[in-house]
């Protein structure tokens, strides 16, 4: 996958999408838990997309330490398939997508709308501030590094998808030579399709049972 390293079109007029995903572990085979899309145009927020989903396996260890989403609870939730026309929908309005390790988010993206039966998303502006952070600072280019580096850091150990996209977003306009920054909300919200789940049974999870896409 190609990142494109145009000049960016004037904060003004410029479309943004900033995108974060949370998944279940690192493989090619892991599955998406979380994702947030935040729009933007200039640095006002606009518009956001903040889902929860089912992945239809449990998470790793590592990444259950780091995202904190229980598999019984997300047992409960929406397959990705069910919001994936909703999700291509919504990045398809950016003139430029905007991840941190774009190519890590995209892969888990772009893989559940194909799954889903939708045509390819091929954003033709992904833009990477893991990579133009490379550029710019010597040294690791994890987010929270970067982050301490223009002074912000996440309120908790946690990583949340709505969070991380929204300090992605501070972190890209900085990266273009802003130094406005978009307003933080009070608290980051929860998933808007979060759904409820019954009590945790005790001791070992019952094996998950086949299941299908919600109809309206």
């Amino acid at each position: 996958m190609i990142f494109p390293t145009a000049p960016a079109i004037s904060r003004g007029l410029q479309r943004v999408i900033v995108l974060d995903t949370e998944t279940t572990g690192l493989s090619q085979y892991d599955k998406i838990i979380t994702l947030a899309a935040l729009r933007f145009e200039g640095t006002e927020l606009k518009d956001s997309l903040h889902h929860v989903y089912d992945p239809r396996k449990d998470s790793h260890p590592g990444a259950l330490a780091v995202h904190g989403w229980d598999d019984w609870t997300l047992r409960f939730q929406d397959l990705f398939a069910e919001t994936a026309e909703e999700v291509r929908d919504f990045l398809l309005w950016g003139d430029r997508l905007v991840a941190h390790n774009a190519e890590f988010d995209m892969r888990y993206v772009e893989r559940e709308i194909r799954k889903a039966g939708l045509a390819p998303l091929d954003h033709p502006d992904v833009y990477c501030t893991m990579e133009r952070s490379r550029r710019r600072w010597s040294g690791s280019a994890k987010l929270d590094l970067c982050l301490d580096r223009i002074g912000l850091q996440r309120a908790g150990a946690r990583h949340g998808a709505y969070e991380d996209a929204f300090l992605t977003s501070c972190l890209y306009f900085n990266l273009q030579g802003s130094n406005d920054r978009p307003a933080a909300p009070i608290t980051w919200p929860a998933p808007t399709n979060l759904r409820p789940a019954p009590p945790r049974p005790d001791g070992t999870l019952p094996r998950r049972t086949p299941k299908r896409r919600r109809t309206a």
